[in-house]
């Protein structure tokens, strides 16, 4: 192999923007690499993972360092981070997007709206492209467009042994099955994907607020309506604590305010709503607004420091089927004894086209969901980490007869069984793959999949 170098930016200790480029999105973790390499282009990632396996130092890749439990770094080993390059090329007719896979959400979403396309990627602005295709990728755009994997058409990938190799439905087809919802760090590192374009341009969107007392009956109507109305609509139900006292409802719509008030008259007539906005807006105007952000407000730097980086414990579910009175009781007891007040717990609407491939099409097993759960609880001061972290992990634990199944981009270390939750049926075929691809698991980390 001979002498092997890291090329790129690197940042090690002691340098003046380690403490900044070491920084996960959880700043539960607080982790020490003895290596940041910054890579610029696909030559700079086979250095590094050659230069790794030279060393023998213990690596991980990084896009958007949203990692759940932070498996995207580690102490003492290589950080082979991938957001600098982030190069966009939208084809001429407008039908293909090549894009290099450390892409940030909200940079790539606008430098694609300003050409009239888009992907049906995720909401948070600084989420790293990588890893959320790698694990699927919902949005809210899945409903008619599946998800973002499904739009995938081909990839680029470094492996283990340093070699660049493409994936398509032709060419290495079996590496290819596996990207789609196997997830990030198992296989190689993606450096570059080609995504078939979806054209944008106006969009309608609602928020409906309702008030405490409209719990049960928001919530039963909520899953009965968002999974199944037209598919062009894409919905989300954030359920508060009852100190809060409000539960909202968000949707994107792809159509007029006119036609999607009409299909809201399920939720409308659930509960007397407190207030009700439907509005058409610019589709990147919806893109702020999902990812938190208002129309014209000054972007933050997603490259130098995230504003949003905080403590958290997220944890997730499927549901295949509505959720009975007991399973709404359940949720309504842990939200109104939650340890913090920013606790919630979000509903995201799937069918529609997220149904249309059968589960074993692509490494992505959940495809008959009705839904999917999203257990959020986060926390100011350190002392308030353990009763958080026991009381989403016991709200997911009773909750298990009526949702299960994990989703591979909610990495959490406390489900024992996290592979069969995560990849169902899939799990047998996707180890042959990996044994195939890295068979001295290299590519490793604690929720990793491991080679036979």
């Amino acid at each position: 192999m001979g002498n092997v170098k890291l090329t790129g930016r690197i940042v090690v200790p002691g340098d003046h923007d380690y403490e900044e480029a070491r920084e996960e999105f959880n700043t539960r973790y607080s982790l020490y690499p003895c290596v940041i390499v910054f890579c610029q282009n696909t030559e700079d990632v086979v250095n590094a993972v050659k230069w790794a396996k030279q060393k023998n130092i213990p690596f991980r890749v990084r896009t958007g360092r949203h990692s759940y439990e932070a498996y995207s770094s580690l102490d003492g080993g290589l950080v082979i981070d991938i957001s600098e390059m982030n190069a966009v090329r939208v084809t001429e007719d407008k039908r293909l997007i090549s894009v290099q896979a450390g892409a940030l959400l909200l940079p790539l979403y606008t430098e694609l709206y300003d050409q009239g396309v888009t992907i049906p990627g995720g909401t948070c602005p600084s989420v790293g492209l990588a890893g959320l295709t790698l694990g699927a990728g919902w949005g809210m755009l899945t409903r008619k467009y599946g998800m973002l994997c499904d739009r995938l058409l081909a990839l680029e990938m470094v492996t283990a042994d340093g070699k660049i190799i493409f994936a398509t439905d032709e060419w290495n087809s079996d590496l290819f099955w596996a990207c789609r919802g196997g997830g990030g760090g198992n296989f190689g590192i993606v450096t570059k994907f080609l995504f078939q374009a979806v054209r944008v341009d106006q969009v309608a969107i609602y928020k409906i607020v309702w008030p405490w007392s409209g719990f049960k009956k928001v919530v039963d109507a909520f899953q009965r309506f968002a999974p199944c109305t037209d598919k062009r609509l894409t919905g989300i139900l954030d359920i508060y604590t009852k100190e809060i006292g409000e539960l909202k409802s968000l949707g994107e719509f792809l159509g007029s305010k006119d036609e999607l008030r009409k299909l809201l008259t399920p939720l409308l007539q659930a509960y007397p709503p407190k207030e009700v906005e439907i509005q058409e807006v610019p589709y990147i105007d919806a893109v702020r607004i999902f990812g938190g952000l208002m129309p014209g407000m000054k972007e933050y730097d997603i490259g130098h420091g995230d504003p949003d980086a905080h403590p958290f414990k997220n944890t997730g579910a499927f549901a295949k089927t509505f959720l009975p009175s007991k399973g709404i009781k359940i949720l309504k007891y842990f939200l109104e004894h939650s340890p913090s007040i920013e606790n919630k717990v979000q509903l995201q609407a799937l069918g529609g086209s997220a149904r249309k491939k059968k589960p074993n099409q692509t490494a992505y097993v959940h495809r008959d969901a009705l839904f999917s759960l999203l257990y959020i609880t986060k926390w100011q001061e350190s002392r308030e980490a353990k009763k958080n972290v026991k009381w989403v992990e016991k709200m997911r634990d009773t909750l298990l007869p009526f949702a299960d199944g994990a989703y591979v981009n909610f990495h959490d270390n406390c489900i024992c069984n996290w592979l069969e939750q995560a990849y169902g049926s899939n799990l047998h075929r996707l180890q042959e793959v990996k044994t195939k691809y890295d068979p001295h698991d290299e590519f490793t980390f604690p929720l990793g999949i491991p080679p036979y």
